[in-house]
């Protein structure tokens, strides 16, 4: 009897260790398990909180929409002792398009016809810098009187012009931005869409979509600043070469005007120049150049 006992507890403690073991073992799958489970939730709930900011996110943009629009009703915008302010209208119905029109866009000439301005353009190069770009030719980073006149030129203008040009310009390049301007450009180089579109609700007053050579008389008037021969000479020579660039029947267009902050006007003028050399009838406007073609990012 006392020999059986003994066997018996001897057998317990030799296959002790391998029931604690199978016990350890069973522990372990237990917390993987749970620690599968866990992640598992976790996925479950970053998905549900991404879907919750997103319907959120487009909840916060209608809601803001709607408050621009509701602001906008509200704001008066034309005195009834100042008749300036009921010429001079402020554009209005932008935030559909463009959301916040005041915020300065750095890389694209963004108008409520086209929100996201011209297609193709560089992304790595301010407005400001695209504007000039078509006169750095060989892409050096500096624009010689050379390189002004070989432009002007180019665009079709006479030796002289582009030789007046080239003093206006490049003689007084570094006093950089000027005063009595539209403010279309800020101080950085970006483009403010609110501003652009000031120009046509103020000065396109027929609403033809395009601004008239007294339409611009009027512009130059309307933006300039006291005491500022410099800017009101600078702002007569950019209008006046604008106009003569690409009027058509008397009128410069919106998109024309648009491309020009951009640059991409000057790349389908030259186009254009180069057809007429060529005898090609073309439309002054070049609405119908394909002006990716012109010059290759």
């Amino acid at each position: 009897m006392s020999q059986n006992n003994n066997e018996n507890i001897g057998n317990n403690l030799q296959h002790g260790p391998d029931i604690s073991a199978r016990g350890d073992q069973f522990i372990v799958q237990e917390n993987k398990k749970n620690k599968k489970n866990e992640r598992h939730q976790d996925n479950k709930n970053q998905d549900h909180n991404k879907n919750e900011q997103t319907d959120r996110s487009i909840f916060h943009k209608k809601d803001e929409q709607n408050s621009h629009k509701i602001q906008e009703k509200d704001i008066i915008t034309e005195a009834k002792d100042s008749p300036i302010t009921k010429e001079r209208k402020v554009p209005k119905d932008l935030c559909e398009t463009l959301g916040n029109a005041g915020e300065p866009r750095a890389i694209i000439a963004a108008t409520k016809e086209k929100p996201n301005g011209t297609p193709g353009r560089s992304t790595s190069k301010s407005v400001l810098q695209q504007h000039v770009e078509f006169w750095d030719a060989d892409h050096k980073g500096v624009i010689s009187p050379l390189d002004t006149w070989r432009g002007f030129r180019k665009l079709g203008f006479s030796l002289v012009y582009s030789a007046i040009a080239v003093g206006v310009i490049n003689g007084t390049l570094y006093k950089a931005k000027h005063g009595s301007d539209s403010e279309t450009f800020d101080t950085e180089g970006r483009f403010v869409p609110e501003k652009f579109e000031e120009v046509f609700s103020k000065y396109d007053r027929d609403n033809k979509g395009g601004l008239s050579f007294n339409d611009i008389v009027q512009i130059i008037r309307g933006n300039a600043n006291a005491f500022d021969p410099y800017g009101w000479i600078a702002a007569s020579f950019e209008w006046g070469t604008l106009y003569f660039l690409c009027e058509k029947d008397g009128i410069v267009s919106k998109e024309d005007l648009r491309s020009c902050f951009d640059g991409t006007l000057f790349y389908r003028m030259e186009q254009t120049e180069e057809r007429r050399k060529k005898g090609v009838p073309i439309i002054k406007s070049s609405v119908n150049i394909n002006i990716n073609s012109a010059k290759e990012e």
